[in-house]
């Protein structure tokens, strides 16, 4: 059996106002479980109130919030332990996910791929001297994306 967080102390953990959280269940952007009159939230209801409470700070609408999270649950697998290991980002417009390397938009579902230049500087600075004399461009570009 999953813990169940209460109203109350959801509020003060995901930073949300009460009547965004009314809002929120009855538009069923967030689905906690009903006993009575009182609502009580899962890790799963905590994480995606937290994250839509920090993406509405940052500026992204709830439209454009609602359509992430959607792509999002039916990208990534039921796992909280995936949930909570997540990171993303926003500039307002889009919602980017970071899962185990890989960036996508959870709202376009795009891919993006990321290239860490600084290691790529690192690599050249490394090349032995007389390199560039031994090595064609292609080649010394294959090694150093290689390393």
């Amino acid at each position: 059996m999953t813990k169940s967080i209460p109203t109350k102390t959801a509020l003060r953990l995901t930073k949300a106002t009460e009547n965004q959280l009314k809002y929120w269940v009855r538009s069923e952007l967030v689905h906690p479980q009903r006993i009575g009159k009182s609502y009580y939230y899962s890790f799963r209801d905590i994480i995606r109130l937290k994250m839509i409470v920090t993406l509405k700070i940052k500026g992204l609408s709830l439209q454009m919030i609602r359509k992430g999270l959607k792509n999002l649950s039916e990208a990534l697998p039921e796992s909280d332990e995936l949930l909570s290991r997540l990171v993303i980002y926003t500039n307002g417009i889009d919602m980017i996910v970071c899962e185990k390397g890989r960036h996508f938009s959870a709202i376009t579902r795009q891919r993006y791929l990321s290239i860490d230049t600084e290691k790529i500087q690192s690599n050249i600075l490394e090349l032995p001297s007389g390199s560039n004399a031994d090595l064609g461009t292609g080649k010394i570009l294959s090694a150093v994306l290689s390393a």
